[in-house]
């Protein structure tokens, strides 16, 4: 452990706890950490100097990165067909909690980042009601469970994205200090 790497993990320790929080509000906090982590392999190899990471360790970042956009996406379908959505539900689930996001980001844009949230919860909630609607056999009081499904499918997978990010978290800061 050197001078440089120590500073290195504090500098990752702040901006990636600073990335994680940015995951809870379903922003791309786990990608901005593996951006952070580019930019210090750069910045450390910039005279001929030691890497702070080794391609293995950005490679787990990179992995741990796209692991954690599946998890959230494919829970909030999950949950919708936990809550009996079919197939147009669970799509409409994925569909709706990103359109739900970005409108969130937009239209509830006085309550900084809980819009973006509030907006996916509401979007994938929204998106499978609407895609169950679609089959046209079922009343609107029976296509409740699936949205409620979707909703909680979708804190679900922003629960697990998070831990996902914790972990990368961790091995940024320990990838940093090992240099």
């Amino acid at each position: 452990m050197t001078g440089a790497s120590v500073i290195y993990g504090v500098v990752m320790a702040a901006v990636g706890g600073l990335c994680l929080l940015l995951t809870v509000v379903t922003l791309p906090g786990n990608w901005l950490m593996l951006l952070a982590a580019g930019v210090a392999q750069l910045w450390s190899t910039r005279d001929g100097g030691t890497a702070a990471y080794s391609g293995w360790t950005l490679g787990a970042l990179a992995v741990l990165a796209v692991l954690g956009e599946v998890a959230e996406t494919a829970m909030g379908a999950a949950g919708a067909k936990a809550g009996g959505a079919r197939s147009r539900g669970a799509w409409g689930a994925v569909i709706g909690s990103l359109v739900g996001a970005l409108a969130g980001t937009v239209v509830l844009a006085f309550v900084p980042i809980v819009g973006t949230l509030a907006g996916a919860l509401i979007g994938a909630g929204l998106g499978a009601f609407v895609g169950e609607l679609t089959y046209g056999d079922r009343r609107a009081g029976q296509l409740l469970a699936p949205a409620a499904g979707a909703a909680a499918g979708r804190v679900a997978g922003v629960i697990a994205k998070v831990a996902i990010g914790a972990v990368m978290w961790t091995v940024l800061v320990v990838g940093a200090l090992w240099a």
